[in-house]
């Protein structure tokens, strides 16, 4: 699993606690804003600059978070997404070294950075890195600051606790990074098996209902099929259970090979494949799926029936599944090894 993964996962699964904290970074710099107008004397520079992190950081922080909330509603834009979360950790840490450098120039300490740094370190996904690239920066730039502006002089002390700290959040970084990364490898796998029929190691029901669902949402035109294996209880009843399985593996693999992947076990001995081909094409193909089990037909011949439609614009899940069922039903109606497509025209007639 990449970073981008990792932090696209992230930002999904937290991104109400993501926000939460983008409001408070903006109210904190709101408020710091209206206390800067009321009491700062304008005529020091210092004081200007503290003012323009303040505005620079709220402005960031209201895009970031407008950007957040565009690509969350949409369930689009994920690149959009992820490279906004590391330009604004880039931004909130640079800020903070410049405001501690201003600190440190007033006889204070760097605590902005060292709070923003230790907070980032634990919240964001960022690769180690990365992280590690953006601290040891930051420090240079707000080591350079103090000294470009001069009456303060850093002594050895500084220098000595500042990249003791900057080498133990960076450690710290790496191994919540590698923790993080391996939680979300196993919660992926086992999102992988939840959605795996175990016996044929094709796709399940759940993720053909997750699947359709995305396709429909998204107004993606296709052609869904079931198709039923002919006799299946006398192949049970007369070979075994065993066998059974057996059969029911060697179809998931002829169908995954004609079809490709978009191939389900729906259940029992009902398949279900979704083709972004016309209906006609789909039909030619379940043809040849039969004539490739005639093929390897041992003591017994596997037949199929399949009931094919397209969807049409207004359909919804539970549409497509009934008149694709319809369309299976009228096929084994008339006889074995058969395949119906769909039509108005016919089911109005019964």
């Amino acid at each position: 699993m990449s970073s981008k993964e990792m932090m696209k996962l992230n930002l999904k699964r937290s991104w109400r606690g993501y926000e939460a904290f983008l409001i408070l970074i903006a109210v904190l710099e709101g408020m710091m804003m209206v206390y800067g107008h009321l009491h700062f004397d304008f005529t020091e520079l210092k004081r200007k600059l503290y003012f323009a992190c303040y505005m620079l950081l709220f402005i960031c922080t209201v895009a970031a978070f407008m950007i957040n909330r565009v690509c969350m509603k949409s369930g689009k834009h994920d690149k959009l997404l992820v490279w906004n979360a590391y330009v604004y950790t880039g931004v909130l840490i640079f800020w903070s070294a410049i405001i501690s450098a201003l600190d440190i120039h007033s006889g204070g300490y760097p605590v902005t950075y060292m709070t923003i740094m230790a907070g980032v370190g634990s919240i964001m996904t960022l690769p180690p890195l990365m992280f590690g690239c953006m601290g040891i920066l930051s420090s240079a730039s707000m080591v350079a600051l103090v000294l470009y502006m001069g009456e303060s002089r850093l002594r050895v002390p500084f220098y000595l606790n500042h990249w003791i700290f900057l080498v133990v959040i960076i450690a710290v970084e790496i191994r919540n990074y590698h923790s993080l990364r391996k939680q979300y490898l196993l919660h992926k796998r086992l999102e992988e098996l939840a959605e795996v029929d175990s016996l044929t190691q094709i796709a399940n029901r759940h993720s053909l209902d997750k699947y359709m669902a995305q396709l429909i949402k998204e107004g993606t035109g296709f052609t869904f099929s079931l198709l039923d294996v002919d006799n299946f209880k006398s192949i049970n009843d007369t070979f075994g259970h065993l066998e059974g399985d057996l059969s029911l593996v060697r179809i998931a693999s002829i169908l995954t090979e004609i079809f490709g992947r978009n191939v389900f076990r729906y259940g029992g001995d009902e398949f279900a494949v979704i083709s972004f081909e016309n209906a006609q094409c789909v039909a030619e193909k379940f043809a040849l799926v039969n004539l490739r089990l005639k093929e390897k037909a041992g003591v017994y011949t596997l037949q199929t029936c399949a009931g094919v439609y397209r969807k049409q614009e207004q359909d919804d899940e539970r549409r497509v599944f009934e008149l694709a069922d319809f369309a299976l039903y009228e096929a084994k109606q008339n006889g074995k090894a058969r395949t119906v497509i769909y039509s108005e025209a016919e089911r109005s007639r019964k």
